[in-house]
């Protein structure tokens, strides 16, 4: 009768600890739609991929969730000559992929892991038969991609990406690749708010025997990022590169539109202000120990920011530049603007719109939403730059700020400027000036290519230098400059609506010269 009453104990035992592992796994369950449907919604907001489908089928113990992407080409076919021809096909597919979610209280159970969370989310991609055979040439019978994400209790969790190394020789193009894999790692709290991620790319060689070739070394990301107060992100980025080698024999035309570029990587809308054209000539670039670091912080309602970026050496043909350091930093920001420009801006529509409309359109919004970022006395300063190049060396500290500017003043031109605070100084070697306005002559005078009469090159040139030399000559002589073995040097301070340069005072356009030049004489005459 005692053992009975015992295995009665145990089994009713055993079936309440069923069944509250399966109410847990439920509510795990629940909750773990919730934070896989967030990240769902980040991926759409991205510019670069549209949403074709998506479901999510919730189970007691595991879910399903099949999503369909197919790449934005709107955005991406400026770039797409730049691929090689097997790759091309790939940006006309749809990507699918299937998430395999096991929830439980230990979720990873089936496999032996005992770790406690809200679920186990493994990735498995669908593709079709000619993308597989593709990316089979690559990584043979590994998979492409794995991507884990460990769904923690508290909301957060943390997600694991990596992409297998492979060695890639086709004999008789002559193009070689060795790719040295990638891992990435984000751990997040609730809501995404807060997150580090450290990214690991040991390297990458490209060679074609024909085209050139590319190498990359070293290339580690890591952030720690969090909101503040005010909904700015707060926190740390940094990026090291360790040794970058790009060579090409042949004449690339280019046209890349830069602006839709920056947003796709940065989100930040630039309008159409920048998007060059041209041709790369054939070259070889070299750049050695590249790192960059940004660090935001936060003080009441005003976001402080400070970036840092420097090299070892840059190699462009026969010209090597370098070491080269940048210290800028951006104070005093109202933050609470800074959001409403960002929510204000991201709701402007780029794709297809007429460059002159999108530009009026972004004007028109800072105008309206960004007055606050003027009005509490920001500041942006040149803590450092140094580079080294082949003619000398440059140099430049500063710094630039508005001081109790007002809404108003922004009607009056002149009081505009008279709130402006600047100073700099600044050192660079003269056959980098003589080089700037070389280059800019030619691009002056220079017409169409296809054109019979062409200026003589050397004739523009010559007239550039000249008027260069009578320009420097004159500037020294009165005082506003400096040279001296090869370099160019002065400094410039304006404040409350005075310029000196060099310690010399300069009349500006709303000044009468006459009262600077001889005060008494202009005292008299009134």
């Amino acid at each position: 009768m005692l053992r009975k009453q015992h295995l009665i104990v145990a089994g009713a035992s055993l079936a309440g600890l069923f069944v509250l592992y399966g109410g847990a796994s439920y509510w795990a369950g629940v909750e773990a739609e919730k934070t896989l449907q967030q990240q769902h919604q980040m991926l759409a907001d991205l510019p670069l991929f549209k949403v074709k489908s998506h479901t999510y089928q919730r189970g007691w113990f595991s879910s399903t969730e099949t999503t369909e992407l197919t790449f934005n080409r709107r955005l991406i076919g400026p770039y797409e000559n730049m691929l090689p021809d097997n790759v091309k096909p790939l940006l006309g597919a749809t990507i699918r992929y299937t998430q395999h979610v096991q929830h439980g209280p230990f979720p990873g159970i089936g496999h032996f892991d005992l770790r406690p969370g809200r679920a186990l989310v493994t990735t498995q991609f669908i593709m079709s038969d000619a993308t597989h055979q593709t990316l089979k040439r690559f990584f043979g019978d590994a998979e492409p991609i794995t991507v884990t994400n460990r769904l923690g209790f508290g909301g957060g969790g943390e997600l694991q990406v990596q992409v297998p190394p492979f060695d890639y020789e086709e004999t008789l193009s002559g193009v070689k690749m060795k790719w040295q894999g990638f891992k990435l790692n984000v751990d997040y709290n609730a809501g995404f708010k807060e997150y580090k991620t450290e990214a690991l790319s040991p390297g990458f060689m490209l060679a074609a025997a024909t085209k050139g070739g590319v190498t990359f070394n070293g290339v580690r990301y890591i952030s720690d990022v969090r909101p503040g107060n005010t909904g700015v992100k707060l926190g740390t980025s940094e990026l090291t590169v360790g040794d970058v080698a790009l060579t090409w024999k042949d004449s690339i035309p280019y046209s890349i539109k830069l602006n839709e570029l920056i947003y796709l990587l940065t989100r930040m809308r630039v309008g159409e202000f920048v998007n060059p054209s041209g041709e790369f000539k054939p070259s070889n670039v070299t750049l050695k120990g590249l790192r960059y670091q940004i660090v935001t912080s936060e003080q009441d309602e005003f976001i402080n920011s400070r970036g840092k970026l420097d090299f070892d050496k840059f190699g462009y043909n026969d010209r090597i530049y370098g070491p080269m350091r940048l210290d800028i930093s951006a104070s005093h920001l109202h933050g609470p603007t800074l959001i409403k420009l960002d929510q204000e801006l991201s709701k402007i529509p780029f794709e297809g719109v007429d460059p002159a409309v999108l530009r009026k359109q972004y004007i028109d919004t800072v105008k309206r939403y960004g007055v606050p970022l003027l009005t509490n006395n920001p500041k942006l300063t040149v803590n450092d730059f140094y580079l080294k190049m082949p003619a000398g060396e440059a140099t430049l500290t500063g710094q630039l700020g508005l001081e109790g500017l007002k809404e108003a003043d922004l009607n009056d031109p002149v009081t505009f400027i008279k709130r402006f605070d600047a100073e700099a100084k600044v050192n660079l070697p003269r056959q980098t000036l003589e080089d700037l306005v070389v280059a800019q002559a030619r691009n002056l005078f220079t017409v169409d290519a296809s054109a019979e009469d062409q200026p003589d090159v050397g004739e523009i040139d010559s007239l550039a230098k000249s008027l260069l030399d009578s320009q420097l000559s004159e500037w020294s002589n009165q005082g506003f400059i400096k040279m001296a073995g090869g370099q160019v040097s002065t400094e410039m301070s304006f404040k409350k609506g005075e310029l000196d340069i060099n310690k010399k005072k300069v009349p500006l356009p709303w000044e009468e010269s006459g009262d600077l030049e001889n005060p008494a004489a202009a005292s008299a005459a009134k």
